[in-house]
């Protein structure tokens, strides 16, 4: 599945971007000088101890809903689930994103990736596997790849 476009690759961007939004990080930032952690393996653990507020971007200086935010996360993390197949669907997300459903957003909450959480500060970090992670990365390399080598000729005939 290496390099397609799919709906659960889709899915799986939708819930990085929303981490990043909600968060204000990079989706991968470098720990030390030989490790990586995805956005993932730094909110999953505080998601899971239900510390909502240590995942808040700091610049919304608190002017946020605190249970808009919580599910956000929530639907973001479960966007990202590493099982393509426990993704939602996108008219799911979006049904969790309204937030209409009570009974939706309690069995979000009480989804089995948010059990049995592993502390943040005890969680191995990843070893740079996160590009590995999304076919979308994989993809959009590639698509650069192969615009870069098809502009080259073209723009070494008009210097020349």
């Amino acid at each position: 599945m290496l390099g397609k476009a799919s709906e659960s690759c889709d899915v799986y961007s939708f819930g990085i971007l929303l981490l990043e939004l909600a968060s204000g990080k990079k989706p991968i930032e470098k720990v030390n000088v030989t490790q990586k952690r995805t956005i993932v393996d730094w909110a999953l653990p505080i998601a899971c101890e239900g510390k909502f507020n240590e995942l808040v971007d700091p610049k919304l200086n608190g002017k946020y809903v605190e249970d808009e935010l919580k599910r956000v996360i929530l639907v973001a993390l479960l966007c990202a689930h590493t099982q393509p197949e426990r993704r939602p669907t996108m008219l799911e997300v979006l049904e969790l994103l309204k937030g209409e459903s009570k009974e939706k957003i309690a069995k979000l909450e009480n989804d089995e990736l948010f059990k049995n959480p592993i502390p943040a500060d005890k969680k191995e970090s990843s070893t740079g596997t996160a590009e590995e992670t999304s076919d979308a990365i994989v993809e959009e390399k590639r698509v650069k790849d192969e615009l870069k080598v098809e502009t080259e000729p073209a723009i070494e005939a008009e210097i020349t």
